[in-house]
């Protein structure tokens, strides 16, 4: 480690990294609406930049004495970040590998999804110096899960009503990603509100 390079500024890394994951989850909606390719591979494309984002993280954490919060709570904020822009990819993996198209309800909770990246990038934004801020959004993102959760029971209900069982099963997998995806972001919430607490 250098001991006299210049201090890294962690909170904005992880900025970077949010700018990615918001973006990634605006073409996964752009693609849940319009159906055109070029926002799919927009998607796969912002993935691999996501991927890169974190890369420079860890090399930081690993190259930097004193970091301004724990190593392990900003290794592990920076990895549900990813893990979300992740889940967007495979979304779009999956919609290709089933051969299947976006519905309303996918187009619903990718909404939702796409509210909860925008509210997670301003609550790390926030987290340095307005901890009040930063904690309200991440108690909205919160509560922004329960309602992907909420869309997704629905989605399902309306799922089973099909007599297509090889449709049904494709479908279900798209949902329960999508579900999954919402999870990572409410963990990642309670990382940040650890982490604002610990300060």
């Amino acid at each position: 480690m250098n001991l006299f390079r210049k201090p890294v500024n962690f909170y904005e890394l992880l900025l970077t990294q949010c700018d990615c994951m918001s973006r990634g989850m605006k073409a996964l909606y752009d693609f849940c609406k319009t159906k055109e390719d070029k926002y799919a591979d927009l998607v796969i494309e912002i993935e691999d930049e996501g991927d890169m984002k974190r890369r420079i993280v860890i090399d930081e954490i690993n190259n930097t004495l004193i970091t301004p919060i724990e190593r392990n709570d900003i290794f592990d904020l920076s990895r549900q970040i990813d893990e979300i822009l992740d889940y967007a990819k495979t979304t779009v993996d999956e919609f290709r590998l089933f051969k299947i198209e976006p519905n309303d309800d996918i187009c619903n909770m990718v909404s939702i999804l796409l509210d909860i990246t925008n509210h997670i990038s301003k609550a790390i934004a926030n987290m340095e110096k307005h901890k009040n801020i930063a904690k309200d959004e991440a108690i909205l993102v919160k509560g922004l899960e329960n309602k992907v959760a909420e869309s997704c029971v629905n989605a399902l209900a309306n799922l089973f009503q099909k007599d297509d069982w090889r449709e049904v099963f494709k479908y279900r997998e798209i949902y329960r990603h999508l579900n999954t995806t919402s999870d990572i972001a409410d963990v990642a919430m309670d990382s940040l509100l650890d982490i604002i607490n610990n300060i």
